[in-house]
């Protein structure tokens, strides 16, 4: 496997992750939700908190300014949806590490499982990160797209500690060196 394909694999490996999240124990706990206020609209299924707020469920924290709990009258889809300066969210994963992700503004499909993160969004784990305009992430596919704001100079930017790349290389039981290396 070549050094690029390598990485690409590393950094899938850190942004999927979140997919690994122990979602099964953080599922089955109590929903715990602290707010300044509250406005329920029970028959239009909206519940808009403000904050600060900060919403627990297990391992699984969300802080924003706002949280909007709200049913999609055209699609029936359940949302979540955070706003803040940042927003964020954080969960343990299975082997005790934990992700985290911030930006303006969270939005997450309780029925697909997709989380979108828009406006200086960045997904973290160990020290490595994705940041970009926005970030769509697909937990059951386990899909991460990243997209710049398309302006000039904005871009997807991946940043990948080294000690996490070795790690992830001897965990598969590659013995390939980097090309340096092998030179010498």
């Amino acid at each position: 496997m070549n050094l690029n394909k390598s990485l690409i694999l590393v950094l899938l490996c850190t942004c999927s992750a979140v997919a690994l999240a122990n979602t099964k124990f953080d599922l089955s706990q109590e929903v715990k939700i602290a707010a300044a206020n509250s406005y329920a609209d029970l028959k239009n299924k909206r519940i808009v908190y403000e904050g600060p707020v900060t919403l627990t469920q297990g391992s699984l924290v969300l802080k924003a300014d706002e949280l909007s709990s709200f049913t999609d009258e055209k699609s029936g889809r359940r949302i979540l949806l955070a706003k803040g300066n940042p927003a964020t969210y954080s969960q343990q994963v299975e082997d005790g590490r934990t992700v985290h992700a911030s930006a303006t503004e969270i939005s997450y499909n309780i029925d697909s499982r997709v989380m979108s993160l828009k406006g200086n969004a960045k997904v973290e784990q160990d020290g490595s990160q994705v940041s970009a305009d926005s970030i769509v992430y697909d937990i059951e596919k386990q899909q991460l797209t990243s997209q710049s704001s398309g302006k000039k100079d904005d871009r997807v930017i991946t940043i990948i500690k080294p000690e996490n790349y070795q790690q992830d290389l001897q965990d598969k039981g590659t013995t390939e060196q980097p090309q340096q290396e092998k030179q010498q």
